[in-house]
């Protein structure tokens, strides 16, 4: 009797549908499992693309209006309800701490050639000059101070995958997500992204 119970359950098992997941593609995070050697070839491969003839110095009249975060308190406002997404623009919000809201910058639906860095209170400290616009991908975002002074520059392989150099060509990290790597793969910076 227990043979045929366990045959029956079998022939059962056997004619139920399974319910499987699907798993989809998609490339994850690959710096901690590359070698050091591997990621100093990766580090010297985006500075050769980003590092050549680059203004060291711009006219920042062209950025006027955007001196001052015209919307800055309802800006605020949302990246502490952690509201990424506004009609008009996108924000992005880095904190020291995971709390202290030190630079938040905004990337205007309108303008796909610029990304726009404030301070807390609301004054532009840097502005992103993009060689393509921002919803095309790769691209490379130079950036340039309040004073027009180059400081660095990015390598955006997509929206989410940066790599990040000072002016010099000195590499910062890679922003993967939120977090961005040094080049031992240490989370050394966190951000909130919309």
């Amino acid at each position: 009797m227990s043979k045929l119970f366990l045959a029956v359950i079998v022939f059962i098992l056997a004619l139920t549908p399974v319910k499987a997941k699907t798993l989809t593609g998609g490339v994850g995070l690959d710096w901690p499992l590359l070698s050091q050697y591997e990621r100093t070839e990766t580090i010297n491969y985006y500075r050769e693309k980003m590092f050549k003839d680059i203004p060291r110095k711009i006219d920042m009249s062209r950025f006027e209006e955007h001196e001052k975060d015209i919307n800055y308190r309802i800006n605020r406002k949302a990246l502490k309800k952690d509201l990424r997404k506004l009609g008009d623009r996108e924000l992005a919000g880095f904190y020291l701490f995971g709390k202290l809201l030190v630079i938040y910058g905004v990337k205007y639906i309108d303008d796909k050639d610029n990304v726009y860095y404030y301070n807390a209170m609301g004054n532009l400290e840097y502005v992103d000059i993009l060689d393509k616009p921002h919803d095309r991908y790769p691209h490379i975002a130079y950036q340039y101070n309040d004073n027009g002074k180059f400081i660095g520059a990015s390598y955006y392989l997509s929206e989410y995958d940066q790599y990040v150099y000072d002016d010099d060509g000195d590499f910062k990290g890679r922003w993967y997500f939120e977090k961005m790597y040094d080049k031992k793969a240490k989370v050394i910076m966190k951000r909130k992204l919309p």
